[in-house]
């Protein structure tokens, strides 16, 4: 290779056949004091060495690699190459030339936020970026936007205001009512209020009249009356009769008296009623009953009753008439439960007349058909695996590896795949003195709220490491594969207690292992490498 692009687009899984890599593994062993004179001198080392650090070793996303400091540098080793580069900024636009501008960087040039431009054009920058008018500012761009978009240092300047320094980039345009977040007082004031009240009313085409039937919770939070709310326990009543006292009578409102809806009778007669009135059919409840439905007619403090979920109140009006998968939405957190996953597969099966015989052809192209729902829930808690469902939700029966296109490998473990039935029995052959278990662990990645289950997980010597095939990288058949799997391979990389081996298909189909062999044996795993059916 000459041309230093080459190696700016291959892809991170093959840096590691470069010898600069084997030379800087060394230096972090401690079995040499620096990289050879000169190494920085080269375009190609500098492309490499920090590739592999930055999207390899770190694992770092697209996002995060231009957010570096020299600390990261220096704990990395890498010192050497500032003094090359001078800043991580400049090194990363050469690594990466073109893909980066001045606003994916944390660090500024000095004095650039004193210059109103500047802020301007990083603002309307970041508002193009997610689709944001300028006079959308006040609905969308909080305090919180700001910091996340790296405003903190003229936010600062203007008393941490976002009104204040929209005043200054934009003078004239904005009122401090427009923003979410109005000025300290404005909540107990009730003449602004009632201003504020009366514009409402008019953007409404409400009659005053008709304010305590018309004026919903969800109306005054729309209007910028959240915080005021707070100062009268959430209760439109309550404002509103603080606004206009002697002006609507208790019987003028939709709100109940204290203790109305623990009573189940006046809970099933609203729900009746409304059913009733609007000509629902029976099997049309669940999707008919939402959350923004009730509210709509007035029913808050029902919902505040059943912990703002309209599962709990049908549940309680028509007990075990409905299943929760026949409503639109499912509560928060729902499927987190294994419990209400297994009930979910049950019941399903149950209204569907679905036996034994017929559990095993539920997969994906069946659900993708009969009810997509499930798949999104079955990637996440099941890392995309439904047998396993199956097997959680019906323990009473015994199911044999067939069944489900399963494989099984010399030692009882099951496999995916005929690639995976491969690897897995080459690893029981080939690891010494170790333990290789097969989607032994599940892993929850918080941050997208996706469950993973490792391949292997393979324990020697006191180490762990988490080998991972990705058999469909680079297939057009899943789209969404290779996001998830960048989205694994960051959330493996940051396990202090695991490292990660990264088998890609290339590897695999090297002739006789020879590919993961190395790649195991690089990342310390013992292995017996001169077997026969090593290579």
């Amino acid at each position: 290779m000459t041309d230093t692009n080459e190696y700016r687009t291959i892809p991170c899984y093959e840096l590691e056949q470069f010898p600069i890599i084997g030379v800087y593994k060394e230096l972090l062993a401690g079995k040499r004091k620096a990289l050879p004179a000169g190494t920085w001198e080269k375009d190609e080392n500098v492309i490499i060495l920090v590739r592999y650090v930055l999207e390899v070793q770190l694992g770092l996303s697209r996002e995060q690699i231009p957010k570096i400091n020299k600390k990261i540098i220096g704990e990395q080793k890498l010192w050497g190459v500032l003094n090359r580069f001078k800043s991580p900024r400049r090194l990363i636009e050469f690594v990466y030339p073109n893909q980066y501008n001045e606003f994916d960087f944390y660090r500024v040039p000095v004095d650039y936020w004193g210059n109103v431009e500047n802020i301007r054009k990083r603002l309307e920058w970041y508002l193009e970026k997610e689709g944001i008018k300028i006079e959308e500012i006040p609905q969308k761009v909080n305090r919180y936007v700001l910091v996340e978009w790296g405003f903190s240092n003229p936010l600062k300047r203007y008393g941490y205001s976002p009104f204040r320094l929209m005043n200054a980039l934009y003078p004239g345009r904005f009122k401090e009512t427009d923003f979410k977040k109005i000025p300290q007082g404005y909540a107990t004031n009730r003449e602004f209020l009632k201003e504020q009240f009366m514009d409402m009313l008019r953007m409404e085409k409400i009659q005053f009249e008709d304010v305590p039937k018309k004026v919903t919770q969800q109306m005054l939070i729309k209007h910028r009356f959240s915080a005021v709310l707070k100062h009268h326990r959430n209760s439109p009543l309550e404002f509103i009769q603080c606004l206009f006292p002697d002006q609507f009578s208790l019987d003028d409102f939709h709100t109940k008296p204290n203790g109305y809806w623990k009573d189940i009778k006046n809970v099933r007669q609203a729900i009746i009623d409304l059913i009733e009135r609007e000509g629902v059919a029976e099997q049309d409840v669940p999707r008919f009953m939402t959350k923004q439905r009730l509210m709509a007619e007035g029913l808050t403090g029902l919902l505040h009753e059943y912990h703002g979920s309209p599962i709990e109140i049908i549940e309680a009006v028509f007990p075990g008439k409905y299943d929760v998968t026949e409503f639109q939405r499912v509560p928060n957190q729902h499927w987190h439960s294994p419990q209400n996953r297994v009930q979910a597969l049950r019941t399903f099966c149950a209204k569907r007349g679905i036996g034994r015989e017929e559990l095993p052809r539920l997969n994906r192209a069946y659900f993708r058909k009969h009810f997509p729902r499930f798949i999104s829930m079955v990637d996440r808690h099941y890392d995309s695996k439904f047998y396993r469902w199956i097997m959680e939700s019906f323990p009473e029966y015994t199911f044999q590896p067939e069944e489900f296109n399963l494989l099984v490998g010399i030692d009882g473990q099951l496999c995916d795949s005929k690639e995976e039935l491969e690897i897995h029995n080459f690893l029981i052959r080939a690891v010494v003195d170790g333990k290789v278990e097969r989607e032994g662990c599940r892993f929850v990645n918080q941050e997208y709220d996706e469950v993973y289950i490792p391949d292997w997980v393979i324990e020697q010597n006191g180490r762990k490491w988490i080998v991972e095939y990705f058999g469909l990288y680079g297939s057009t058949r899943y789209k969404w594969y290779a996001e998830k799997a960048g989205r694994k391979m960051q959330f493996y990389h940051s396990l202090a207690d695991y490292t990660l081996i990264v088998i890609m298909p290339d590897d695999f189909r090297e002739k006789g292992f020879q590919r993961i062999v190395s790649l195991l044996i690089s990342k310390g795993v013992q292995l017996h490498v001169h077997c026969s059916y090593c290579y």
